[in-house]
This record gives C-alpha cells, structure tokens and sequence, in this order.
C-alpha cells in the first residue's frame, strides 16, 4: 500500500472463474496486400505490438452483460472474449479468437447497433500489426464448436495498406460502433466507417483534417502544419455526438468531431514525456469532460504521474471546447500504471501491486488517496510468504502442545498448510498444476480440476511425504518450499491486467490473467484492526460508542497494545487454534491459550534453543518488556482497570454479529453476485475471529500478570466470569460462519430418493435445482446451500440483481446474511 494512502476496500475474487474452458475458433483472412518485412520471409509491423497484457471491459444496459476481452503478450495472436452477467451463473465457456497476425494493444466490444440481429449481439473491432482491421459480428457461445473455423461470412476484414502508404507507421487504434480510427507517426488520423457501409463506397474513409467537409484518401493534399505522433485516442459519445480525443508527442491534445470530421478543439501541454490518456463520463451538472494523461517528467524519465484535467463544453449552435487551467497531478511513485478509469467523482488508477482512487477536485493540495488491498497480499499471508517466521511458529507451538503425542505433530501442522492452500480466493487450478508438474507430477488440468477437496489433499500429501521421504528434508522445509513455489505461480497466473468500472452502480472490478474479482467496502472491524491510530479515533461508530473522548483515547491505546501483541504471535496462534476445532485430536482453547501465555512468559516453547530460536527468544523477551510497559502505561491513563474492563466490553458491540430485521420477499438464485457475497462474509469472519482471539490471549495474559499490573480481585473475577465466556462465544460464532463459508459441500449421492426426485424440477426455486450439479464442487461451499435459503430483501431486487453493485452493497448484503445464519429471519437465535 502507499505510504500516505487511507484503505478504504479490498478485492474479492470469483470464485470457479479459473475453471473457465476457451472454445478456439480460428479466424481466417483474404487480406493479400500485406507490407513483407526488409528480410522478405514474414509480414512487415507497421502498428504497435502488444508488449504488455491489456484487457478491458464494455458495459452493456440492456441487457445487463459485461464483455471482458484480454490479450496476452506471450500470445498477441490471441483473443479471449468472456460475457457475464451479475445476475446469472458464472459462465462455462468463453470465446478465443486466434487471428493470422499479431494484435495491437487494443480491442473494442460493443452491442450490435449496426444492424440489431438478435443472432449477432456483440460486434468485436481488432487490429494487427500488419494493419489489417477485422470485425466480428459475435453470435452467442453456445452457437460456436471449440476448434473450428471462424464463419467467413460473420467477418468483415479491411486492409489499411490498400488506402494508405505503409512507409508511415500506424501508431495508435481506437474504435466505436460503424468506425475504426487509426492515428499514425506524422500525426494524421482517419477514420473508416467499417461494416456499415462498402469498402468501395464514396465516405468510407474520412480523414480528419481542419477543412471540414472534405472526403479524400491520405496523402493527396498538403495538410499544413501537423501535430506529432499519434500516441492515443479515445472515442466519447456527448449529447449524441461522437468525439475521437487525440493525444500527440508533442503534447497537442486535439478532439475530433466524427460526425462532420472537423477540429472541435486542440490545446497543447509542454515540458513532459507523454505515453497514454484516459477520457471519463462528462458531467452534465458542470458541463466538464475530465481527462487524464500519463506522462514522465523530462527531468526524472523513471517516474510516471497522472495529470487530470477539465475541458468545459457548451453545445449550441456551435460546439465549443475549453480548457479549464486547473490541473490536478498526481505521483504514481513505484510501478507501472496499468490502466485508468474516470467515474463522475473519482480516478481509479490500477499499478502493478496496488489499486488507488482519488476524488476529482480542482483544489490539489486537498487530495486524498484511497488505496484497495489486492488478492496478492491475501495469498501471501496465508502461504506464510509475508512473514518467513509464522510457519516455523506453528511447528514449536504445536510440539509444545502435543509434547505428550509427537506422532500428531506432523500430520496436524501438514492440515493447517492444506486447508490454507486451498482456501477459496488461495487454491487456483492453473497455479497448482503448474506446481505439481514442477515436481514431476504431470496431471491434466482437467483431471486436476475434477478432483475433489479430498482428492487434492491427497495428492499434495502425497507429494510432500515423496520429498520428504527421498530428500530427507524436514516436513517444514518441504511445506515451505512447495508454498513459496506455488505462491510463484499464483502471481504468475493471476497477473493483474485492467479494470472494470460500471458507472450506472459505481461498481468497481479487477481483470487478470486467468480470474476476475469485485472490490468492496471495508467493514467497520477492518478500519479499527487495520488503519492507524488517527482513523481509529475518527471512526463515528466508534466514537459513539463511548461518553468521552477520554475514553476514545484509552481504546486507541489498547488496541496498539493488543495489535502489537497479535504481530507477534496471535496468528500463529489462531491458525492452531482453528484446526484444533476441525481435526482431531481436539486441542481446547484453554490449553492453546496457556501454552502462548507460557511462550511469552519463558520467551520459547522448547528447550534446547539453537541460533535461530535464540533470536526469537530474544524478541519475545522484548516483546514480554515492551507489554509489559504498554500495560503500566494504559493503567495510568484510565487510572483504574475497571475502566478498561468497560471499554473493552462496549468495543465488543464491534464483533458481535449484528442483529437485522428484514422483510424477505424475493427468492435468492446461485449467481456471480451470490458468490461474491459468499467470499466477502469468509473474509469479514475472518477478520472477526481473529479480533475476537487476540482479545482473548490479550486478557489471559493480562490475567497471568494481573499482580504486576495492579489488577484486582473484582478485576479478575469480571474478566473471568463475564468478559471470558462472551469473548468465547463471540469466537464460536464467527468460527462457524468462516466454516460455512469455506467448506466444501458433500457430493449429491446419485441413487438416493430425494435427490432423484429434485432431479424433476418440482421445487420452483431455480437456484435450489442446480443442487445436485453442484454438490460436491470446491467452490460450492456450504455458505451457498445456506444462502439459496435465504429469500433477500424487497430493496435488492429489481434491476440492481443484474449488475454488480458498488462497494458498500456487499457489506450490507453480508450484514443481512450473516445475521440470518445467527438470529434467523426474525432476529431470534437461529
């Protein structure tokens, strides 16, 4: 995250969405004038390639569909195209389009509005390196057979060099409906009305020139003083109109009217090295077009920044542009920009290892950064790669635990490493495949990905007791290299491409390689736990809760304290902990809590310290000193422990599961949305148990020091007889909602009754008739079958189920669900 950025959400991944099969189709071409390269043995490039992966999404109205396509640059041949709808299930099959030629860094998919055949919904604009434009009228997935040739008959192909010279570089493409436009090196642009009328055809090609009116092809007029290279264009449609924005070399930004192919406007920037741009909705309210621009500064090539700027517009008569002199620059400091978008009030910047937003505001020094956590750091954190000392802790807790049975060492540190490894959002097909063979274990992805959660157990155990066994390596060594591997590959395989943004629900996603994935809001738990002192203290809910800032002050202070005690052990401890709960034999929590109580008391859990452990026996001590200190210094300021006790039971109002009253009265069907719900209330538990658990090893280490910190009897008996039991049962509830959310459901038994006789499709709930497809599947946990149960709330339904919603919508959808499973429909204990 950025050093002076605020979180304000966290990505959540679609679950199932790396298990899509590609029909292949093949995509012919008749185009004979192709440019040979100066060797004479292949095609001549006269456009850009694709040097980096690019990907991106067109929102559709009606009907609600997002139409994601993606180009990779180890196969700029290729095409993929994906639908999906918010509403329905996530899709089997998607559509890849290999063409004769390398493609350009650019694609455009839109709604056929050419000539609305309900047989070819989609239309699909590409252009190759050889300057071969193509469009593909689109039928639906199911219309097409995987290996099979692209129909000649869906395809329009114009060859750019049969109207122009080839000895000027086409540098930049963009499309709309019924036009593709192509800007090249000497700065001109063209534009060719391609699929809606001949080729041959008097106004086909347009160039867009300063006389306006004038139809000629390029090269037969002297055009006066040009503008540098073409770098980027973007088309925008305002009041009706089309408008191509041009960005040049030399910093001329010029907009185009398409309509009557004259100059509406040009301004030209100085003193940078200008890459991309970026055009946002225009804002209706203030007549303003934002727009932004990537650059690097002349004086630092190594740094890139964003300059976002307003054009102010008046249609009458005339359409006047003018640049607003206000310009908002914004640093981007490590990693590569990716891509950007422009809603009405934000610029959402997508980089390498982060995802910032900032509002748009003509007041500079008044910026503020919102960053957006990643799945990296998820994944991270589970396989122990954020920290290389947490798995070497679960060995020595678990040895402390089980020193009476060292046989179950083993195999319980080996379930906690499994059931982290194939947590939903963590386990990923292609990753593990690619992993698997890396140890000379060469299965099908198909095969593979029929595996069951047992069946993937089992061969990832398999494979370590192998390496264990002909290496002689310790079961940790092997855990953590297999891990670190199969992280390598995670990264690989879900490299971070474009964004998706639906300005109609301010719904915000993230294209990679192989997944997409929706970012949501944070919840309030997530704010205290992970923001700085400074947001804690501003948090109303927060502040609310207590009668004075006193107070406030005295919670800040605590919760440094108990975060500080959690970074070092609490974790670690909560992993054990959870596993104890799942597997046997059963560890009660008591004897855990005991045995990290005893670690911080004595600084190790064995004895016989080597090199290592005698410097994580160091910084326990340190750690047990600096609580310690923390403990003397927090009792000084509330000036008495019956006021801590106080403040940490009306914090408690925090992780409790809320309690939500609704009127139900829409059934819930399995779709896109319902599975990302799923995946945000097993992030949220999560989060709330571990809160919950560092409170409780807070407070039993606080009991085991109590003489030393000057608490009372009456001190001890409250934490012991009330705060104790509410804190465990806290513990539990979130434990069995993370369960839910996580648990694979059992395979449908095939000759049972029941399941034959849903297998008629009486029950009228459609969700509920997919059971038995289902059943069994690593990515329909248990959370699914509860929430087909669930009949959601009369403000859900409607057009709002079609589309993803914004940020804040799924923490509220998880509220309601989430208090269903603990209080019941009607807020009574379930």
């Amino acid at each position: 995250m950025g050093t002076d950025s605020t979180l304000a959400g966290k990505e959540v991944p679609i679950i199932g969405t790396d298990v899509l099969r590609w029909i292949e189709l093949s995509v012919p071409s008749s185009s004979s004038n192709i440019p040979a390269a100066s060797d004479g043995t292949s095609a001549a490039t006269i456009a850009p390639p694709t040097v980096d992966d690019r990907a991106s999404c067109f929102v559709l109205e009606d009907p609600s569909a997002y139409l994601i396509w993606r180009i990779h640059k180890l196969q700029p041949h290729v095409l993929e195209l994906l639908e999906l709808n918010a509403s329905k299930e996530f899709p089997k099959a998607g559509l890849r389009f290999t063409f004769p030629y390398p493609l350009c860094p650019f694609a455009y998919v839109c709604k056929n509005e050419i000539s609305r055949n309900s047989r070819f919904p989609y239309l699909l604009y590409v252009f190759t390196v050889t300057g071969v434009a193509y469009l593909l009228k689109i039928r639906n997935v199911s219309a097409y057979a995987s290996s099979s040739l692209f129909p000649a008959d869906d395809l329009f192909e114009l060859n750019v060099c049969d109207y122009v010279s080839n000895h000027v570089p086409i540098t930049a493409v963009t499309a709309t409906a019924g036009c593709i436009v192509v800007g090249r090196s000497d700065g001109s642009v063209c534009c060719f009305r391609l699929g809606v009328i001949d080729p041959s055809a008097p106004g086909f090609v347009h160039e867009l020139r300063d006389e306006a009116g004038i139809s000629r092809l390029w090269g037969l007029m002297s055009r006066g003083k040009m503008a540098g290279a073409v770098l980027d264009m973007e088309i925008s449609e305002l009041h009706g109109k089309r408008f191509v924005f041009v960005l040049h070399s030399d910093g001329t930004l010029r907009i185009w009217d398409l309509s009557s192919h004259s100059r509406a406007f040009s301004h030209t920037v100085t003193g940078a090295t200008f890459q991309r741009l970026w055009v946002g909705q225009f804002d209706s309210d203030s007549n303003t077009i934002p727009l932004s621009i990537l650059y690097k500064e002349s004086l630092d090539e190594e740094l890139e920044m964003i300059s976002l700027h307003s054009i102010l517009y008046n249609f009458g008569e005339r359409n006047v542009f003018s640049m607003d002199p206000s310009v908002q620059n914004i640093t981007l400091e490590e990693g590569q920009c990716l891509d950007v978008k422009i809603t009405l009030d934000k610029i959402w910047i997508l980089k390498e290892d982060e995802l910032v937003s900032h509002m748009l505001t003509t007041n500079a020094e008044e910026v503020e950064a919102f960053s957006y956590a990643l799945q990296e750091e998820v994944v991270a954190d589970q396989l122990f790669q954020s920290s290389e000392h947490q798995a070497d802790e679960i060995l020595q807790i678990a040895r402390s635990i089980f020193s009476s049975s060292k046989d179950d060492v083993v195999p319980f540190v080996s379930s906690i490493f499994l059931r982290r490894l194939l947590l939903p959002g963590v386990h990923h097909n292609a990753a593990l495949h690619a992993t698997l063979a890396e140890y000379g274990r060469h299965l099908l992805e198909s095969d593979l990905q029929a595996l069951t959660a047992d069946g993937l157990k089992k061969e990832v155990l398999s494979l370590i007791e192998h390496e264990v066994g002909s290496e002689k390596l310790s079961i940790l060594h092997s855990w953590k290299c297999f891990l670190t591997r199969y992280f390598h590959n995670w990264c690989k395989n879900n490299a971070v491409y474009g964004l998706l943004v639906d300005s109609s629900t301010d719904a915000v996603g993230l294209i990679r390689k192989s997944s997409v994935s929706i970012f949501r809001s944070l919840e309030d738990i997530e704010r205290i736990v992970e923001g700085s002192s400074d947001e804690v203290g501003e948090l109303t809910g927060l502040v609310d809760l207590f009668d004075d800032d006193h107070e406030c002050e005295i919670l800040v202070e605590l919760l440094r304290c108990i975060m500080s005690f959690s970074q070092q052990l609490g974790k670690t401890a909560s992993s054990i902990f959870y596993e104890s709960v799942l597997t046997a034999p059963v560890i009660s929590s008591e004897d855990i809590v005991h045995c990290i109580v005893k670690i911080l008391e004595t600084g190790s859990c064995i004895s016989g310290l080597a090199e290592k452990e005698l410097i994580d026996h160091k910084s326990l001590r340190k750690l047990s000193v600096e609580m310690f200190l923390s403990l003397q210094s927090l009792y000084k300021k509330a000036s008495a422990w019956n006021r801590i006790l106080n403040v940490i039971e009306g914090f408690f109002k925090f992780l409790v599961p809320q309690k939500i009253i609704h009127d139900f009265d829409t059934e819930v069907s399995s779709n896109i949305n319902s599975s990302i719900l799923v995946h945000t209330t097993y992030q949220i538990s999560k989060v709330m148990f571990e809160s919950a658990w560092d409170f409780l090893l807070f407070l039993s280490y606080l009991l085991d020091i109590g003489g030393q910190v000057h608490l009372s009897h009456d001190d001890i008996t409250k934490i012991q007889l009330e705060i104790v039991p509410m804190l465990q049962e806290i513990i539990f509830e979130w434990l069995i909602i993370n369960f839910f959310a996580i648990t694979p459901s059992a395979p449908a038994i095939t000759e049972d009754f029941n399941s034959k006789l849903s297998s008629l499709h009486i029950d009228c709930n459609t969700g509920k008739q997919l059971w038995n497809e289902k059943l069994g599947r690593r990515d329909f946990t248990l959370a699914f079958i509860l929430h087909l149960n669930v009949r959601s709330s009369s403000t859900d339904h409607g057009h709002r189920l079609e589309r993803f919603p914004n940020m804040q919508s799924f923490v509220n959808r998880m509220r309601d669900f989430i208090s269903w499973i603990i209080w019941g429909q009607s807020g009574g204990s379930s």
